[in-house]
Order: C-alpha cells, then structure tokens, then sequence
C-alpha cells in the first residue's frame, strides 16, 4: 500500500514516522517534480478552471490502487477540488493538523515581535 503525498512541501520526520507507524505504508510518493510545480502554483487570481487540475488526476488515475491513500492540502480550490473527486473514487484522503504556538515579545521600541509555531499533531481524514 502506498501513501501518495500531494502537499507543496516535503513531510516531516514527525509525520513520516505517523504514515509508517499508524498506516503501515510501504511506499511515500511524492508528485514528480513537474506536477508539484503546478500544484504548488495554482493561480491565485481569476475563476476556478477545472483544467488546474487536469495533470494531476491523469496521473493519479494511472498510479493509484485499491488500497493507497492520500495526504492532499494546497490551495483551498484545489484541496477541495481534488479531494472530492479522490473520495467518488473510494479512496481515503488525509490532510495534517496542527497546534499553533503564538509567542509575543515586546521590544525596546514599543513595537511588538511575534513567532507562530506550527507543530504536527496527527493526520486526519477529511470527510464525506
């Protein structure tokens, strides 16, 4: 069973050690490098077009079976977009939660420094 990762960054020790603990996967893929660009660069600006997404489902359909997962977070659009169309198909699509840290320091100036730390709690599967 494989885990594929759809994410725009790489995962960390921490949830790398969740998947293989918790999911007994015995495969994390990854997006090839010229998928992960679009996903990581879907724009921003104007409507949806479902041709964002085009790539990356003919990809899927080809390397996706019974039985392998998803971890899939991006851009809002295209995390629900691709979520949805993953779970019509039967498979189990995760995405990570997070506790938030917030730090406040007060300088000399008067002006205040703030530091948000995201640690990794577990991962979760989203909903039908």
């Amino acid at each position: 069973m494989k885990m594929f990762v759809i994410l725009s960054h790489k995962l960390s020790e921490i949830q790398i050690q969740e998947i293989n603990q918790r999911f007994k996967i015995d495969d994390i893929v990854y997006l090839p490098d010229s998928l992960q660009k679009i996903w990581s660069n879907i724009p921003p600006s104007g409507e949806w077009q479902e041709d964002f997404l085009r790539e990356i489902k003919n990809w899927l359909s080809k390397q996706l079976k019974k039985g392998d997962k998803l971890i899939v977070q991006g851009e809002f659009g295209a995390t629900f977009c691709l979520v949805q169309w993953l779970k019509k198909r039967g498979y189990a699509v995760y995405y990570a939660t997070t506790e938030r840290k917030v730090i406040e320091e007060q300088l000399k100036d008067g002006t205040i420094r703030t530091n948000r730390i995201f640690q990794h709690v577990n991962f979760r599967e989203y909903p039908q």
